[in-house]
């Protein structure tokens, strides 16, 4: 990774099978980890940010992973040179300690609120909470059914990409597979499904070389990002998975040693585009314009879901701003930031 260069990604996405997380996976790449805890609103993401800017201002690179509940909000921060991870270890991304003290340590804003005040109001606060999961567990299931119909475009696309034309895509790729030296396995999001939308930050995995592959809507493209997966992990090549915002198995985009491959078709890049058989196409134009018509229905009351959740979270998160005591919290704060290589 170069120096002083400053990334976004997601470490988690809301796809057909839930919530799917990577922070496992960060966490194996540090070498020290904090773990905040503490409820929504004590100031988690804020501390994350002043993290990163401390090493920002060092000139080190910087990893900002967000959060796909509220993109405008972080998840972690990752300082790749310094081996340090600062995480949020709260719901629905659960994380403790592996090796407390040596490696790991749990800061706790939560001892900044005033519990007393918060149990009265516990009714309230489960209410939301309440409602928040019924939220998410609509959005998907909408999700779900987005995947199946883009599941049964992918099948018209698969009939009409010839054995032959396909395995010769894979050889074009197969032979950008550049040298290097060994590397880690690192699983992220580029892209993530938000209340905001489906939202990229694809800018953020380009390396040095840059190979596009231009796949219509539908179409699978980790059918030919796995053969390259595949011989980088047998070569012990440093790779990145950006794996896919609604189907978590699958790869979107992927990162090897200093070669990006992605499905955005990126201005003065190099251009890979299958031909297709237009008879299967032409005979299975209705059926594709259907499934995208629902799959962009399903997608957008997802969405709907998910804006509401974050309508009702944004209602708990009153409660316990108004629960904490600032000024003690501005002291933990500040001897954290003070302590940091």
């Amino acid at each position: 990774m170069a120096e002083n260069r400053i990334r976004h990604f997601f470490p988690g996405s809301n796809t057909a099978a839930g919530f799917v997380g990577f922070f496992e996976n960060l966490r194996g790449q540090a070498s020290r980890a904090v773990i905040l805890k503490g409820g929504p609103g004590v100031g988690k993401s804020t501390l994350m940010r002043e993290a990163g800017a401390h090493f920002e201002a060092k000139g080190l690179s910087v990893s900002y992973y967000h959060c796909s509940g509220d993109p405008d909000s972080l998840d972690a921060v990752f300082v790749p040179a310094a081996g340090f991870l600062i995480l949020d270890g709260t719901a629905p991304h659960i994380v403790d300690p592996r090796c407390p003290g040596a490696k790991d340590g749990i800061l706790n804003l939560g001892v900044c609120l005033d519990e007393k005040q918060l149990a009265s109001q516990a009714d309230e606060i489960e209410g939301l909470n309440s409602t928040i999961s019924a939220c998410y567990a609509q959005a998907y299931r909408y999700l779900r059914a987005a995947l199946e119909v883009k599941r049964d475009a992918g099948a018209v696309y698969g009939a009409a990409l010839s054995p032959r034309e396909k395995r010769a895509l894979t050889q074009s790729l197969l032979a950008l597979l550049p040298g290097g030296p060994a590397g880690e396995e690192i699983h992220v999001f580029a892209q993530a499904i938000t209340w905001k939308g489906v939202l990229q930050q694809v800018d953020s995995i380009l390396e040095e070389a840059v190979q596009c592959l231009d796949l219509p809507w539908g179409y699978d493209p980790d059918e030919l990002l796995r053969p390259l997966w595949a011989a980088a992990e047998q070569a012990g090549l440093r790779r990145v998975a950006c794996h896919d915002p609604l189907d978590a198995g699958k790869l979107s985009h992927l990162c090897v040693g200093g070669l990006t491959v992605t499905t955005a078709v990126l201005m003065d890049a190099p251009v890979l585009a299958p031909e297709w058989d237009a008879a299967v196409l032409r005979r299975e134009a209705h059926r594709l314009a259907f499934d995208r018509a629902v799959y962009d229905l399903c997608l957008n009351q997802a969405i709907e879901s998910l804006t509401e959740a974050k309508r009702r979270h944004d209602a708990l998160e009153r409660y316990y701003i108004d629960a904490m005591d600032y000024p003690r919290l501005d002291e933990i704060k500040a001897s954290f930031l003070s302590a940091l290589p």
